[in-house]
């Protein structure tokens, strides 16, 4: 099988680490940029297919309206503030993972967190290995902020049960669930 180059963009600093394979047979050549303030037309637009995909396929859909203005907010946000952290993931130029995640501050300590707020990959790279990597790059960019520990949610309603395999292999506990309820 031909080595497919695959890009992953970091907003707001992550440590480049050159080419790598993974057992999947993507070739990852990883940029590290560092961008304080506007995101360019393409990572914009990227982070929105990323984001409408994510709701389309998620338990969210037709329980509320979708709403690309506040996706926007939520990247260029995530794009400049201090203890964010937005990640695309390309292969040649066709958007097919994201990941923002940010720190925070336990409500009983002053020692910090860091939690995904949007995590999705285009169904079919799902086996690619493209999301353990976002993951991966993410537990990284974590210790750098210094935090104690990672908060993965799953609150999508997408492959829940594959989910909860995939963070306990890499030694995440389950300590909790998420539930709904339509009020209006």
């Amino acid at each position: 099988m031909a080595q497919k180059k695959l890009r992953v963009y970091f907003h707001l600093g992550l440590l480049y680490r050159g080419p790598r394979t993974t057992n999947w047979g993507y070739s990852l050549l990883v940029g590290y940029q560092i961008l304080r303030g506007e995101l360019s037309e393409v990572v914009e637009t990227a982070f929105c297919e990323m984001g409408r995909l994510a709701f389309e396929e998620s338990s969210f859909r037709g329980l509320v309206e979708f709403d690309e203005g506040k996706l926007l907010e939520v990247a260029r946000k995530f794009a400049v503030e201090d203890g964010h952290v937005l990640m695309i993931a390309l292969d040649e130029d066709r958007p097919v993972g994201v990941f923002a995640g940010h720190t925070s501050d336990f409500y009983f300590s002053s020692d910090k967190f860091a939690r995904d707020v949007l995590w999705y990959v285009r169904e079919e790279y799902r086996k690619s290995g493209v999301g353990l990597v976002l993951l991966g790059l993410f537990e990284e960019w974590a210790r750098l902020e210094d935090a104690k520990m990672v908060y993965l949610s799953q609150d999508s309603g997408i492959n829940v049960d594959k989910f909860n395999r995939i963070l306990g292999k890499r030694g995440y506990n389950l300590v909790g669930s998420n539930y709904s309820l339509g009020v209006s």
